[in-house]
Parts: C-alpha cells; structure tokens; sequence
C-alpha cells in the first residue's frame, strides 16, 4: 500500500478543493444557458469546435494523436455525489502510463483535469497542444474534439472531476479501436 506524507495528503487536498472550487465558478452545471463566460476564466464556449458527431473520428487538428490507445490505470473515485444543485460530482484518479493515450472523445458537459505527477500533453480541436506538468490543472471544455497523451516516459497521475446531470455519460468515445476496459 502506499502511504502518503501528512505534507503531500494536505498538498493533494488543497489541489482538489481549488480544482473544485474552480470548477464549480466556472458555472457547468446544466442550468446555467447564458453561455456567458465568467470574465476571471476562459471556459472554452467561445473556442468550442462544432464537429460530426460519427463515432469514427480520427484526428484532431487534421492530425493523429500520438501515443498507444489505453485506458487510465489504477485508477479510484475518490468522490462521487449529488451536489445542492442535484448535478453528480465526481473525481477520480488514475494513473496515465507513459506512451499511452484515451481515444479521440467529447465530454458534453466538460471538466477539468489536474496533473499530480508526470506531464500530460492535452489536444483539442482548434487549438495548439499544450503541455500541462505537475501541480497543474486543465479545463476540457463541452462537445469537443479531444485527447490527452503521457508522451514522456514516467507515469502520470491525473485527478478529473465532472460535474454534470445526473445519468448522463462523463466521456463519449469518438475514436475506433478503443480497448474496452
């Protein structure tokens, strides 16, 4: 079993509850319909990419995403509830393992992701790949085209959290060849 130090289990808490609390200002909950974003934040809506909804999508950015197709490893909820609003919150983590990537996919509510260890490089439709090391975090914007890859040769360790309707599914799978898991 590994154990964490005091340190690093307050450092982990901290994480997720600015995460949380980021998340939770960024208004994705299903009733907020302004579309408007929050001035402090750049939720995405303005730079979301309309796009076929076939599930036989290929590339991002008219190119493939490198890395092996693979599911998170190791991976555990570590919260999974209905909030006031009666949206499900829920984070998990798991485990990226170097060379690997998720298929290309959507998510229609959106959600972040935070990096506790590792770098995670994101790709999403319209925009330039970026880099998001340790101790970061990375908001997946709704209904669109995206991938993240561990193209480094170290594991990563990802926290997301979704906070969405009820019922509804966090990730849609755009991409053939996805191993089930």
């Amino acid at each position: 079993m590994h154990r964490t130090s005091p340190r690093t289990s307050l450092r982990l808490v901290a994480v997720i509850s600015a995460a949380l609390a980021a998340f939770t200002f960024t208004g994705c909950s299903s009733s907020n319909t302004s579309g408007a974003a929050s001035p402090a934040i750049d939720d995405g809506a303005s730079s979301t990419t309309t796009y076929d909804t076939a599930l036989d999508v290929t590339t991002i950015n008219n190119a493939p995403v490198p890395g092996e197709m693979l599911p998170e490893q190791n991976v555990f909820v570590m919260l999974d509830t209905i909030d006031a609003h009666g949206n499900r919150l829920k984070s998990s983590q798991g485990t990226r393992k170097a060379g690997t990537r998720v298929a290309i996919h959507t998510h229609e509510f959106g959600g972040q992701t935070c990096v506790l260890s590792g770098v995670i490089t994101d790709f999403v439709e319209g925009h330039e790949p970026m880099e998001w090391p340790a101790g970061t975090c990375y908001y997946m914007p709704p209904n669109t085209l995206m991938s993240a890859a561990n193209l480094g040769t170290v594991d990563a360790v990802l926290i997301d959290t979704f906070n969405q309707p009820p019922d509804t599914p966090l990730i849609t799978i755009r991409e053939p060849g996805w191993p089930s898991d």
